[in-house]
């Protein structure tokens, strides 16, 4: 079967979001997305089960009180989720920071956002394989981590290619089958603790305990625990195919993170109540939780959570880690930052097809070098580019509505909350390791040379309808 490509600049006049769904946009997509689409494409992301890789570290750093350490993460990026929702409905681009940037600072901030943030999303798809091949590896070690990894990657370009509706029946899926996971845990932890007087029963101090708490050892474990809500920003890429692309986005955003954020601190403050004491995380950080788990329900119990992790993250966050950075290449082709070949899209399946294989080879070429740094340093490769565009989202917000706009109307919104919220993101990009540090200075040197050839060499410009 033969599918057609078309350029997007030929495509329809934007329509409202009154209009039906099935009709297509300037941008080439149909909008067919509602607010509960992008909600579940989000929770998908984001992984509602993270917590169980990330329990041990957040528990020990804590002295004991992850929940709290993850309500604390909430606020720090809740400011960043507010500046995302002045920007969506400012300028609903499917460009996501990249196109905020370019309109409200300028082309060449612009394309150093976008530049950021294909270091996120490029890498996010190998990392999430990688994570997912060393945890499947331990049960069928016949299988190599790159032979799962090559797996994932097929799987999900196969998804992917087939368009949004097959991705969202996927995620749906995927997402219905996790909290199947969570709400056995929760039901299993709370049998656990009312039938076992060895637990500390449901105690407030398993959310705060006077006698552990220091505050920087909280904020040393709210910066890891924030990095759960790294990701959110991946709704954005899909404004150019939601109903309401001026506030649909925003509103799922905001509603996926308070949904995250009630299971992450329910999650933890049961497994708190479990193991008060905090003893099996202490000696075994990496797998604390699925040894709880197995405390709570069996061995077999154990292995299904450390399964439903990996598939979790190696097919659904990849999935969609895939379909977002074709978004954000679709639209830089599209403005000229980068060939013109990426803004090609499949009119049946309405898929940025070029964009999207660029991103399945480009992911396979480069999965040995990320196999050889390691999932730990590639993380925080990824947070390196998440990190820094949430720097530049909230001083878009500042510059765009208080400076050039001299819109003083609403302090909090406009000025209180996004240097708030640059500076929380500002103390966590810090907290980065070097290497990480060294590998993102090096991918913005790049960047910038690309930049100067492409409009001073090649005198090509960045436009942005």
């Amino acid at each position: 079967m033969t599918h057609k490509t078309t350029s997007p600049l030929s495509a329809q006049p934007s329509l409202s979001s009154s209009q039906t769904s099935t009709q297509t946009n300037s941008a080439g997509f149909k909008r067919n997305l509602t607010v509960f689409d992008m909600v579940i494409y989000g929770l998908i992301f984001m992984v509602p089960i993270a917590t169980f890789s990330l329990f041990g570290g957040v528990s020990n750093a804590s002295g004991g009180m992850p929940a709290l350490a993850y309500l604390v993460a909430f606020v720090a990026m809740i400011f960043t989720v507010l500046s995302f929702g002045m920007m969506i409905n400012t300028f609903p681009s499917s460009g996501s920071i990249y196109t905020y940037t370019t309109k409200s600072i300028g082309k060449g901030i612009g394309f150093i956002a976008g530049w950021l943030m294909l270091l996120q999303y490029l890498c996010s798809p190998d990392m999430v394989f990688t994570m997912a091949a060393e945890a499947l590896n331990n049960y069928v070690p016949q299988i190599p981590v790159w032979g799962w990894c090559v797996i994932f990657l097929a799987v999900v370009f196969f998804i992917a290619s087939r368009g949004m509706k097959t991705t969202m029946l996927v995620n749906r899926i995927a997402l219905i089958f996790e909290f199947i996971v969570l709400g056995m845990f929760v039901v299993f932890g709370v049998i656990y603790i009312v039938t076992h007087p060895a637990t500390s029963g449901f105690s407030l101090t398993a959310l705060f305990n006077p006698a552990t708490f220091n505050a920087q050892g909280m904020l040393g474990a709210a910066s890891l625990a924030v990095f759960s809500f790294v990701g959110f920003g991946c709704v954005a890429t899909l404004t150019d195919e939601a109903k309401d692309e001026h506030h649909g986005p925003s509103r799922a955003m905001l509603i996926m993170v308070v949904i995250l954020v009630i299971i992450f601190a329910l999650t933890c403050y049961i497994a708190t109540c479990i193991d008060p004491s905090g003893a099996i995380c202490r000696g075994n950080e990496d797998n604390g939780f699925y040894l709880i788990a197995e405390l709570v329900g069996g061995t077999w119990f154990g292995v299904v959570c450390a399964v439903a992790v990996a598939l979790a993250q190696g097919l659904f966050t990849g999935l969609v880690g895939v379909v977002s950075v074709s978004r954000i290449l679709y639209v830089m082709g599209k403005s000229g930052s980068l060939p013109s070949a990426l803004s090609k899209i499949n009119e049946k399946r309405q898929v940025p097809i070029v964009a999207t294989t660029f991103v399945a080879l480009l992911s396979l070429v480069l999965l040995p070098f990320f196999l050889t740094i390691g999932m730990e340093g590639l993380a925080k490769v990824v947070n390196f580019g998440a990190l820094s565009t949430y720097i530049l989202l909230n001083l878009c917000v500042i510059v765009w509505f208080w400076i050039r706009k001299k819109d003083h109307s609403n302090p909090l919104r406009m000025l209180i909350f996004p240097i708030l919220g640059a500076l929380i993101t500002l103390a966590v990009f810090l907290s980065l390791d070097t290497t990480a540090k060294i590998i993102g200075c090096a991918w913005i040197i790049v960047g910038i040379i690309y930049y100067l050839i492409m409009t001073k060499g090649l005198h090509r410009t960045i436009t942005l309808e």
